[in-house]
């Protein structure tokens, strides 16, 4: 398999090109750039130690990562079925991402083959549901498990059963990991049309590419198995919670009849203008943030400005106005 992947057989790079057209012909939501230097600055002022020593990934505990230190199959395996489902917590009052990264990580530990390739592949819903709290099943549980049915029988096939086989083919590249993840795993083809044209986002097979990366010690030595020399050219996740913060620091701004459908909780549909526009914008304005805080010197990663932010919005996500609501197996 050739993994010296061009330009437009690069994931990442579409997405950034992609979303860049969304932004120059937006009508819904656009972003302001003052804000976007008034928050640079901030953070510089706020954030400053985080900034230097790296955004934590895991301050919580909530995920599994027993082998990582031993570069061993476990974590990784994890970290696959946890980004497989991560996605549409919000049909279910106070379901968050904790629950799953938890419920997850304690369902491994209580049995250790339970995320094998094989039962993964004839994974029913009444074992999915098993692994869950009875009063935070997840929603759409048949998508989720069709979901894992793929991602096991793809492992069995194709990769001996390991999700780090999978990630070794890649090469050490990061670019080239969302590339498998696309090609084996129709689940993760996170991709919109607007006005006619593509536009694609893989919020999951990214977000899937930087917890293995983070999970494993963000490792930086090229003869290490989980370390990615392109780490740095993943974009945000685009998600609910990170517009979410933005709008509310006046980052991303939404017209009016966009910001009373979200105010009213009323659902906007997968693929609409106003849904592509929303993550587009929200990539872009992650974007011009980075770019600030690199001309000050500041030398954090996208994904890890993802994560700050992402940490901030859940501080505060009660007491501003809501995320948008999607119902889709992306995000």
């Amino acid at each position: 398999l050739n993994m010296k992947l061009n330009d437009v057989l690069n994931p990442i790079k579409q997405i950034k090109s992609t979303c860049n057209d969304v932004y120059n012909q937006a009508v819904h939501v656009s972003i302001n750039d003052e804000k976007i230097i008034e928050l640079s600055n901030e953070l510089r002022e706020s954030d400053i130690n985080t900034l230097i020593n790296g955004v934590t990934w895991d301050s919580s505990g909530w995920h599994y990562n027993k082998d990582a230190s031993i570069n061993g199959y476990l974590t990784c395996q994890y970290i696959f079925v946890l980004d497989s489902l991560n996605f549409c917590f919000w049909p279910v009052n106070d379901l968050e991402y904790d629950t799953l990264a938890i419920s997850l990580k304690d369902q491994l530990v209580k049995d250790i083959n339970s995320f094998n390739a094989d039962r993964l592949s004839t994974l029913t819903e009444e074992d999915f549901n098993s692994w869950f709290p009875n009063n935070k099943q997840l929603p759409n549980s048949k998508e989720r498990i069709r979901v894992l049915n793929e991602l096991g029988q793809v492992l069995l096939d194709e990769f001996d059963g390991l999700a780090s086989n999978l990630v070794k083919l890649a090469d050490h590249s990061a670019c080239n990991l969302v590339y498998l993840l696309l090609r084996y795993l129709p689940g993760f083809r996170d991709i919109s049309i607007y006005k006619g044209k593509r536009v694609e986002f893989y919020k999951r097979a990214q977000i899937l590419v930087g917890d293995v990366w983070a999970a494993y010690g963000r490792q930086i030595n090229p003869s290490e198995p989980f370390s990615f020399y392109d780490i740095d050219q993943l974009t945000m996740f685009a998600d609910y919670r990170v517009p979410q913060i933005l709008r509310h620091l006046n980052i991303l701004q939404y017209n009016k009849s966009l910001s009373d459908k979200i105010d009213s909780y009323i659902e906007l549909p997968f693929g609409s203008e106003e849904e592509i526009e929303i993550r587009a914008l929200t990539i872009i304005a992650v974007d011009k943030l980075h770019q600030r805080l690199i001309e000050a010197g500041i030398n954090i990663k996208v994904i890890e400005l993802d994560w700050l932010l992402w940490q901030k919005g859940e501080l505060i996500k009660d007491n501003i106005k809501p995320a948008h609501r999607t119902l889709t197996i992306f995000y």
